[in-house]
């Protein structure tokens, strides 16, 4: 299966293509009401200088105009932020894919309601464990679990999506498989598996073994192909698209690290980093527009016009994965480093063969460029896994059309208005 980064007409170049930032990951406040023993930003205390909401709208309307398509608003806990249903609605309003970030115990019916009206597409609420006193632990707060579970059951009830969240660590790795159980029951949209950096808070954490990482990761891809009607991914973890190819999956997860290529992280206070676990920051967007940082931050360009050293650089999957440049940052103190939590030793013949190219009708190419930019790259990877699969040389309409159609709810969360 050969694999690519997408590449998106943006006026911006880097090794021979174009890069728009289509996703955003906003943390917009440093309050919250737990107290998550890995949190990356320390959350806790509200900081000192957050963006006001007219910064804030500011902001998204120089994301809109930079080509970004889906934001996340995060925290901290963004329910904490008394404003943030009216920045969800005035992103949403643009046509953005809104997807709030939330820990799930400040959701009401009221609440829930309210977000769905200002034109939130979907929640990502995080679940650790289903034990409840180790996710209480974990968090920091007695009733923690309590309150994702119902959070979860609140937006899944009013038909507003969810992805369910977890972070595998050493205590709570053995669960991993009944806890992709337990969200399909639950019937969300999604499951989506985060692996630990260590920042923030989350450097006083063990982390799992590579050998555990590959086992975890082995499960997620074969979870996909048992809930074929629930997207299941990885974070953190571009190693994804080599396992999902060794197993002949069309799994929807990575198309190698988006950090810098089609996606950066807006900090409280307007600082724009690569991704939220590298903490370089590119500028801040006080001092100068989000689209000039995005085209001209030398951290930006870096990332992509520059390739990974050691078995990163040497590796076949390097296209479809390259490892995460935070861990090796976190690691190594070097951006463009290897990722040592990998254990793939590379064949040095070449790049990925994987079957015969296949091509697209001028029909076909059309219709994909319909589908959402941060999507488009993967359901096109999906579209020619099964073309080979089939012995089909073309991908044409009734190709895509099929393809589509099987991967059904595993496109997450679509623009306001779009079915």
């Amino acid at each position: 299966m050969t694999l690519d980064f997408p590449a998106i007409d943006s006026g911006q170049t880097g090794g021979g293509k174009t890069w728009q930032p289509e996703l955003v990951s906003w943390n917009t406040t440093n309050r919250c009401n737990l107290r998550c023993a890995h949190c990356y930003l320390s959350a806790g205390d509200q900081g000192k200088d957050e963006l006001s909401l007219d910064e804030g709208r500011r902001l998204i309307d120089e994301m809109f105009a930079a080509g970004t398509r889906m934001l996340i608003l995060t925290g901290g806990e963004p329910l904490m932020r008394r404003d943030i249903v009216d920045l969800a609605s005035h992103a949403s309003g643009k046509g953005m894919v809104v997807v709030l970030g939330t820990n799930g115990m400040l959701l009401s019916q009221r609440t829930v309601g309210e977000l769905k009206d200002a034109g939130i597409s979907g929640t990502g609420i995080s679940l650790d464990s289903l034990k409840s006193e180790l996710h209480d632990n974990f968090r920091g707060v007695p009733g923690a679990w309590e309150g994702a579970v119902r959070g979860i059951r609140m937006c899944v009830e009013q038909d507003l999506p969810v992805l369910l969240q977890m972070t595998v660590l050493p205590w709570n790795r053995e669960e991993l498989a009944d806890m992709i159980e337990f969200a399909h029951k639950e019937g969300v949209t999604g499951f989506t598996l985060y692996f630990l950096v260590c920042t923030g808070r989350g450097e006083e954490l063990s982390d799992i073994t590579p050998a555990q990482y590959e086992e975890a990761l082995q499960t997620v891809v074969e979870a996909q192909d048992r809930y074929p009607d629930m997207m299941v991914r990885a974070r953190c973890a571009p190693q994804i698209s080599r396992v999902a190819a060794g197993q002949d999956s069309a799994l929807l997860a990575n198309a190698g690290c988006m950090a810098a290529r089609q996606y950066v992280r807006v900090n409280p206070e307007g600082g724009v980093t690569p991704c939220p676990y590298l903490p370089l920051e590119a500028g801040n967007v006080r001092s100068q527009p989000f689209g000039d940082i995005w085209l001209d931050a030398p951290v930006l360009r870096s990332m992509r016009e520059q390739s990974p050293g050691g078995r990163c650089g040497e590796c076949e999957y390097g296209k479809v994965c390259g490892g995460c440049r935070a861990r090796a940052h976190a690691l190594s103190n070097d951006l463009f480093a290897e990722d040592i939590w990998c254990l793939y030793e590379p064949n040095t013949n070449g790049d990925v063969a994987s079957g015969a190219d296949v091509s697209w009708s001028p029909e076909a190419e059309q219709r994909l460029q319909r589908i959402p930019g941060f999507i488009r790259g993967r359901v096109k990877n999906a579209v020619e896994a099964q073309a080979r699969s089939s012995g089909a040389p073309e991908v044409t309409p009734d190709v895509l059309k099929s393809t589509l159609e099987g991967i059904g709810r595993r496109i997450p969360f679509k623009r306001p208005g779009r079915e």
